[in-house]
């Protein structure tokens, strides 16, 4: 529209307030983890909606696409029928590569009615401006300073080796998952807790936070994605703000220590507008018994954060209610989003109280002098030289042998645009051969699915290959094909499964709210005839590796992964195609078995 009172003088867009009419930028590539601000002059007497978006090459994203106003709730857009220039800071994920605007109205407005903008841009910002931004947004609350308690990060020795730089791969990514309910989701993109460690730990590596929720989704059910997918992602701190059941709770801890070295942070639930905060409320609110929560933290060593009890104390010496640190009466605010993130970051400190030593979960292992010890040892034979700490070989036939106890082994070494390349055996047998599977997440066919199998157990003889569950009626009937194996048989959400190859087995207890049955109601399910669900199984060990590379730089390659926490004996053999340099190994052993 030209117009003299368009906020540069010239011409402005608008668009009816009609919620099928919207407008989508370009998509713009970014660089991954860049602070940026999005700004746009916008007139409208709606409040409607901002949506950025990122893409990824991931097959199911792990990030936060930022919406207002769910995620800025304090900021609505409803200009009253004037023009206002609005800004929006935020970081671009990691993971993702582009970014896209889209805003549209939320509701259907009166005839006549639009939603007018007018210079809308985005541009990249210093680490100083976003800084400046986020204490900003911090000062429109009360004053507010979290303090460490005696014990605080005790349990969290191994993350705060690796953000000292003295564990941990170097130049290999921190990877954060956040696993939950619409309350980890409400915790937004993470960048509260990614800023906390950067501002304790200057030197960390880059951080990725990863998420990954549903509605209500509790500790039970997260207990299937640790199983399905989580765990093949090489977590090192899984972070998850929701509830459940204590068992639930306590086989979910077990898996993660069982299946990852991660450390844990588990933090009680903000109060709800009923919510007393009495002594015997933050103990025992939202329906959860925290003090036993507490207990189980403890047995599997995650660091519990008591972040009911910190959160009371500011509510009352703020002169607040739980409603002011809410959106909905259920759902955190932007003011209880980041004051979550305050009692969390508290225990991001190294503690005098750790209970136990990174070490015993992840260690580098030399190969210039071999290492040798109570749990592993490693030895060569063959044509090798030593050159600061490092072994090359351009023959044929050299061995590196070590023996180690883990579930998973990784190679450091140098990449050339002559390098060679190496076999990997693993107890014994070529690796390729090596029982050891990993799978990815169920996927959906509908969008924003969550009545859906969290997961399923390898059985017998797995064969790598994609695999379909097909539902075949709207009572909870299915059928499950390979792409390999072919039709592997029938069954039903509400029973147990095991396919005739013998492959695949299903838990019902893992199909959340499959089938669910209440008196005097017919019986609902949680899935109809035609959907589909999709997940991969693939081979996790490497038969062989190459070092060849252009241009040359550090090659980090998992050479067996997911296999039985106990002693194995791994070798590696060359080629003598071209130059085999190799600096380490990495072993993972996870805490319990």
């Amino acid at each position: 529209m030209a117009s003299g009172d368009a906020p540069e003088g010239k011409a402005y867009f608008r668009l009816k307030a009609k919620k099928n009419s919207g407008l989508n930028s370009p998509t713009v590539a970014v660089q991954p983890g860049m602070p940026c601000l999005l700004s746009f002059w916008i007139n409208t007497a709606m409040d409607p909606w901002t949506t950025i978006s990122f893409t990824s090459d991931e097959r199911e994203p792990s990030f936060t696409t930022i919406h207002t106003p769910i995620f800025y709730q304090d900021f609505p857009l409803d200009t009253h029928g004037e023009w206002r220039q609005e800004g929006f800071y935020f970081m671009v994920p990691a993971q993702c590569q582009t970014v896209q605007v889209h805003i549209s109205p939320r509701e259907n407005g009166a005839d006549g009615l639009f939603v007018s903008l007018d210079d809308v841009r985005l541009r990249t910002v210093t680490d100083e401006e976003i800084k400046a931004a986020y204490q900003a947004e911090r000062a429109n609350f009360p004053s507010y300073m979290a303090k460490s308690q005696p014990g605080d990060g005790k349990n969290l020795a191994l993350s705060v080796a690796k953000w000292e730089g003295k564990a941990g791969i170097p130049g290999k990514p921190f990877v954060i998952w956040a696993l939950g309910s619409s309350f980890t989701d409400r915790e937004g993109d993470g960048s509260e807790l990614v800023r906390a460690i950067r501002e304790r730990f200057p030197h960390a590596p880059q951080i990725i936070y990863r998420k990954h929720g549903g509605p209500g989704e509790p500790w039970e059910f997260i207990d299937g994605w640790i199983r399905q997918f989580v765990a093949a992602e090489e977590p090192d701190l899984i972070f998850s703000y929701t509830s459940g059941t204590l068992e639930g709770l306590d086989a979910m801890l077990t898996d993660i220590r069982r299946r990852t070295t991660a450390d844990i942070i588990i933090p009680s639930l903000h109060f709800k507008p009923d919510s007393t905060m009495t002594p015997e409320d933050i103990e025992h609110g939202a329906g959860v018994p925290w003090d036993k929560v507490r207990e189980i933290c403890e047995k599997h060593g995650a660091e519990f954060v008591d972040s009911r009890r910190e959160m009371a104390d500011y509510i009352k010496q703020a002169g607040l209610v739980p409603d002011d640190l809410l959106a909905d009466h259920n759902h955190q605010n932007m003011h209880g989003r980041i004051r979550i993130w305050d009692n969390v970051s508290a225990h991001l400190v190294e503690s005098s109280q750790a209970t136990g030593k990174p070490e015993s979960r992840e260690r580098r292992l030399s190969v210039a002098p071999p290492t040798k010890s109570a749990t592993e040892e490693v030895s060569l034979s063959g044509q090798w030289t030593t050159t600061n700490g490092t072994v090359q070989s351009s023959a044929a036939g050299a061995r590196l042998k070590v023996t180690f106890t883990g579930t998973q082994i990784d190679l450091i070494g140098r990449k050339t645009a002559g390098g060679g390349s190496v076999k990997v055996f693993i107890d014994g047998a070529p690796a390729e051969q090596a029982p050891v599977f990993l799978m990815n997440y169920i996927q959906p066919n509908k969008a924003h699915a969550w009545r859906i199998p969290h997961t399923v157990d390898l059985r017998s003889n797995p064969v790598p290959q994609a695999w379909m569950i097909t539902m075949t009626s709207d009572s909870g009937d299915y059928r499950l094909e390979g792409s390999a194996t072919g039709p592997d048989g029938t069954g039903n959400l509400a029973a147990p499964f095991t396919s005739k190859s013998g492959q695949i087995h299903l838990d019902p207890k893992f199909w959340r709210q499959g089938r669910v049955e209440k008196k005097g109601q017919p019986v609902d399910y949680g899935v109809s005839d035609g959907d589909t669900f999709r997940f991969d199984v693939f081979r996790s060990a490497a038969g062989a590796v190459s070092f060849q590379a252009e241009p040359p730089g550090q090659l980090v390659e998992p050479l067996a992964r997911n296999l039985p926490n106990q002693k194995h004996t791994l070798e590696l053999v060359t080629n003598g195609d071209g130059e085999v340099t190799i600096e380490s190994l990495y072993v993972y052993e996870p805490p319990e078995k």
